[in-house]
């Protein structure tokens, strides 16, 4: 066998001969027929693993001053594999949900940034990262925000793939792009015709007929068949629209002809072929600057936590709380507390001193100063110790002639700036004129787990007794939110004993600090992996076999069933009886279990016998550093696999994925065999290599009949001796499945959301089903539990209402359904959803025009057809900044945009030369909501002339690729019919793919493959940088080419 090394999880991907289907951007995975074609997966692991490495440095975790890119990110990880392992799987994680929006939105233009929707691309990625930041705020759920993540950057890596960006400007970057609320760049107009005609067929192009097809020096993009923004028809011979170009568009048969696409590196496939090394250069750039830039970059935003969290840059070396959190001071500097503040500035300056020098420092320091007025309240935040000792030693007191002062806006401004499950000390000597904002101060400590600890002196020095008058306990208010949040009060009669109380409370600060640090040394004793050889149900004379191979460090064989050891035989690999006496082998016996611990144990095949009639269950474990891990996975037609959120269909096909953790040099992998719960093979599968580095893996096809509890891999390591790894699995096949709509963005706050579910029996008799759907808000307002019969073979969809009335909050929805007959649940999907902060606009289609389709067949001239359309856009609190339409022939007519409040009635005029008009409201904080108006039926042959400048020879090419696609495709269900003026609402959910071929390989044979950890930095410097990077001081970056 010809042995596959590649760059990334799943970039070598094994495919069926013929493709069904074409990537209309840059793959989701790597493409073995075209090495040299870069795909989103490509982009993500050296985008995201570049952006770990500033991340390091810029946080001083570790030194990489004269060291090369992996070589910082190896000591950061160290010898901790799993940590490693998971910061890899968690790039595959992010690429999965830039994979769903490939695939399932592949019908929307902005997604993908074509048919000019720039501006809409644009302020959708703005919009999600605004949303992402603002989650992150207020604690989100790690998952959500991860799925954020990958949203932003599909789009963002889409930019360069799908418009003429690199034709202009090369591989370097627009850092605007998705950031800011304006693009500094000139966009072409509607109206405008940027391309030339060019050939379309893969000689031409490979001869580079079609590398002077652009005619603009604006920002442009193509036009794709079958998106809902439709190419406009040219007005001039030779020139029109840009098409994206890729062989499964039509458009590109149109004026202008051609393409401007270049995600992949085949003239077959991409018309600026040539490009595409520089546009893969500059989504990857772009991707680096996105995450990782000091100012604009998410990583900034999220804080060290949230970053460490969403991008798995964790090791065990390394405590994970050491920096993550802050150390505030809120301090009253009005004139009473002058006999205070010198004690203060003395204790708080002592205390960041010897913070800094401990073993765990915090990320930030942050000092609130607050005095009366209100509006004389400082805040100032820093991650330099030298810097906040400054600030503290600069304090100066004055004003306050009024005994209560504004603590609770100071305590409120602290808890705001400081970090998640951090500590505020809070120095007055003055109850709170605000202690109306006690619920708020209680709200925002408990949210972040934020422990607050008032140090208090005599109410204002004693001077101004007469002025308390309502406030007989300075404290009660303080008192009230140390309960409430776990923190604690503490009054002082002198400014001594407050000045003595902050040096204890560095002690006791240091104290946490060292029990932390030394958590964090054991943690550093990394312990060898756990690893499931087996498990198996044994009878009278039964021998199991035991795989012993050069990477188990110790064994753990557990028999349950016998009443003493003796019943049972364990033989070493040369035949003789292990000796429980051997200095190396523990024998335990307790309530029927008996477990042999072999230290050291010999390599080769061991044998247990069961020499009683009594059944045994035996489990046998190993210290071991290779292990397994997998997943099951769906086929699509078009030979790309996404993972299962659900209980397979029994019969169908599908692929199992292995992931291979430190597979031990020079070792092969035969099989993949899926086990019962009694550890009896119920089908064993030949193992075909998907990937190689940053993770093997292995993947078989397989159809599942029967309930399985594991999956195993088999092989030989490099004395041959045979081994086998378990992992548990648990797959159950049903004949019903249970899918939810995509669902994308945020509920909006308020506003009544459908979640649409789909139910498919897939077997042979009728079936009484109760979906139940529920969820931990009490948002969902109707159809909680709907019963139905479906016959076999059919689908039907069901709706379930929800409306979000918490702003920024996080719901999660579980739907269940169930078979009525026999009360078993068939299939359970949970939802993670988001309720909007405000309320984002909506766009409803009130009135669709019926124009062009009752004038289909009728050979007039599209432009002699008056069409009019009405939508209505309501939004309540933000403006609308702009309404947009994809169509220059359509008009807009519609009321002020400066109102606060909608609804807002806009109509639509134009004429039948398109196919469909996508309307697109924009609000100043760049969220959009669209209606979309379908003309014709994607599949419609009206006889309305659309183009009468289209060459005849390009119809024929058209009526020559209808009838090849009809042959080719004869297997396929059919077009589905779009009906004519729906408006869609998209909205996205989690899948991932892969592409894969058919099962025809013998045995792989790895064994000159090389383990990863061995070539990386070879690696990384010959193909993730052109030049070799070697950091000269941590500031290094790798951002000098930018626009």
């Amino acid at each position: 066998m010809k042995h596959l090394k590649l760059f990334i999880g799943y970039l070598i991907i094994l495919v069926t001969l013929v493709e069904r289907s074409l990537v209309s951007a840059f793959p989701p995975q790597s493409i073995p027929q075209e090495s040299s074609t870069k795909s989103h997966s490509t982009i993500n692991f050296y985008g995201i693993y570049l952006s770990a490495h500033q991340f390091l440095l810029r946080h001083n975790i570790v030194n990489g001053t004269g060291k090369p890119v992996s070589q910082v990110l190896d000591e950061f990880f160290g010898t901790d594999r799993d940590s490693q392992t998971n910061f890899y799987l968690n790039i595959l994680k992010i690429t999965d949900h830039q994979n769903i929006v490939q695939k399932e939105l592949a019908g929307f233009a902005h997604y993908h940034v074509n048919g000019e929707q720039i501006l809409t691309a644009h302020n959708y990625v703005r919009s999600l990262r605004k949303s992402l930041i603002d989650l992150a705020e207020s604690g989100a759920d790690i998952d959500i925000l991860r799925e954020r993540v990958g949203q932003c950057l599909y789009t963002l890596q889409q930019f360069y793939s799908n418009t003429n960006w690199v034709d202009l400007h090369g591989d370097t970057i627009i850092k605007e792009f998705g950031i800011s609320a304006t693009l500094p760049v000139s966009i072409s107009n509607l109206s405008d015709e940027p391309c030339s005609d060019c050939p379309t067929d893969s000689t031409s192009l490979q001869s580079g007929l079609c590398k002077n097809n652009t005619r603009t020096t604006k920002l442009t993009s193509g036009y794709k068949s079958k998106q809902d923004v439709s190419k406009p028809p040219s007005n001039n011979q030779g020139i029109g629209k840009c098409s994206h170009g890729s062989q499964d568009d039509t458009s590109r048969l149109k004026s202008a002809t051609g393409g401007i696409y270049k995600g992949r590196s085949s003239s077959a496939h991409a018309p600026h072929f040539y490009l595409h090394n520089e546009a893969f250069e500059a989504a990857k750039l772009a991707t680096v600057y996105f995450l990782s830039d000091e100012n604009d970059g998410l990583f900034s935003h999220l804080g060290i936590y949230l970053t460490k969290e969403v991008f798995q840059i964790k090791s065990k070396k390394e405590n994970k709380e050491v920096k993550d959190y802050s150390i505030t001071f809120v301090i009253d500097v009005t004139g009473s507390m002058s006999d205070n503040i010198a004690g203060v500035i003395q204790g708080a300056a002592t205390f960041v001193d010897q913070i800094r020098q401990s073993e765990r420092i915090p990320e930030k320091y942050v000092l609130v100063t607050f005095s009366d007025p209100v509006d004389l309240e400082k805040s100032r935040v820093t991650n330099d110790a030298d810097e906040m000792i400054s600030w503290i030693n600069g304090l100066t007191v004055s004003g306050g002639d009024d005994c209560p002062e504004y603590s609770l806006s100071g305590l409120i401004t602290g808890a705001t700036l400081s970090n998640f499950n951090s500590t505020i000390y809070i120095y007055t000597d003055a109850p709170a004129k605000d202690e109306s904002r006690e619920t708020e101060v209680i709200e925002i400590l408990q949210r972040k787990t934020i422990t607050p600890k008032f140090r208090l002196r005599n109410e204002c020095g004693g001077r101004r007794k007469r002025e308390i008058g309502r406030y007989k306990r300075q404290s009660s208010v303080y008192d009230s939110i140390a309960q409430a949040t776990g923190g604690d009060v503490e009054r002082f009669s002198s400014s001594a004993d407050l000045a003595d109380k902050v040096q204890e409370d560095l002690m006791s600060e240091l104290s946490f600090i060292q029990s932390n640090s030394s958590q964090a040394i054991s943690q550093n004793n990394l312990p060898t992996s756990i690893s499931i050889i087996k498990w198996k149900s044994t009878h009278a004379d039964q021998l199991t076999n035991i795989e012993v191979d050069n990477s188990v460090d110790s064994l753990r064989i557990e028999i349950n069933g016998t009443s003493n050891s003796s019943e049972i035989h364990l033989r070493h690999p040369n035949g003789s009886l292990v000796d429980s006496g051997s200095r190396d082998v523990t024998l335990q016996y307790s309530d029927n279990l008996t477990i042999f611990l072999i230290e050291s144990p010999s390599k080769g095949l061991w044998t247990l016998e069961n020499i009683v009639s009594n059944p045994l269950i035996i489990n046998i474990t190993a210290n071991s550093s290779f292990d397994i891990s997998s997943s099951l996975r769906d086929i699509s037609s078009e030979g790309f696999f996404y993972p299962l959120n659900d209980n397979p269909v029994s019969g169908k096909e599908y692929v199992i994925v292995v992931l291979l953790e430190n597979l031990p040099t020079n070792s092969s992998i035969s099989s993949i065999v899926l086990v019962d719960e009694k550890g009896n093979a119920v089908t064993t599968t030949v193992a075909n290599l998907l990937s190689v580095t940053p993770n093997l893996q292995y993947f078989a096809k397989t159809k599942i009949f029967k309930q399985i509890a594991g999956v195993q891999i088999h092989g030989q390591d490099s004395t041959s001796q045979q081994f086998i790894r378990t992992c548990k699995h648990t797959i159950n096949p049903v004949d019903v499945t249970l899918k939810m709509k995509l669902f994308i963005g945020d509920l909006s706050l308020s506003n009544i959301e459908q979640l649409e579910y789909n139910i498919t029996n897939h077997g042979g008799n009728n079936r009484s089903l109760t979906l139940d759907v529920s969820d931990d808000k009490g948002y969902i307002v109707d159809n909680r539990s709907i019963h139905f019969h479906i016959s076999p073979g059919e689908s039907e969809n069901k709706l379930v209402f929800i409306r979000g009335t918490q702003p920024s909050t996080i719901v999660s929805v579980t739907a269940s359904l169930k078979d009525e007959e026999t009360h078993i649940v068939l299939q359970k999907l949970t939802q993670k959803l988001t309720v909007s902060s405000a309320m984002r606009p909506t766009c409803n289609l009130t009135s669709l025009g019926d124009t062009c389709q009752n004038q289909r067949g009728n050979g007039s001239n599209c432009f002699d057809i008056p069409w009019q359309g009405s939508a209505q856009v309501n939004f309540s609190g933000i403006r609308i900044a702009s309404l947009d339409v994809s169509s220059s022939s359509v008009n807009l007519t519609h009321g002020s945009l400066w109102s606060f409040y909608g609804p807002l009635d806009v109509t639509l005029q134009g004429d039948c030369c398109t196919r469909s008009i996508v309307l697109t409201a924009t609000d100043n904080d760049g969220f959009i909501a669209q209606c979309r108006f379908q003309l014709f039926p994607e599949d419609s042959s009206n006889n309305i002339i659309t183009d009468s400048s289209e060459p005849t020879d390009k119809k024929e090419t058209v009526l020559n690729l209808t009838i090849l696609g009809a042959a080719i495709g004869g297997a396929l269900a059919g077009i589905v019919i779009l009906t004519t003026g729906v408006l869609l609402k998209i909205r996205h959910s989690s899948l991932k793919s892969s592409k894969v071929k058919d099962d025809t390989d013998t045995q792989i044979d790895i064994s000159r493959v090389e383990k990863w950890d061995q070539n990386k930095t070879d690696h990384f410097q010959a193909f993730m940088l052109r030049e070799p990077i070697v950091c000269s001081a941590p500031a290094e970056s790798f951002f000098g080419r930018v626009h």
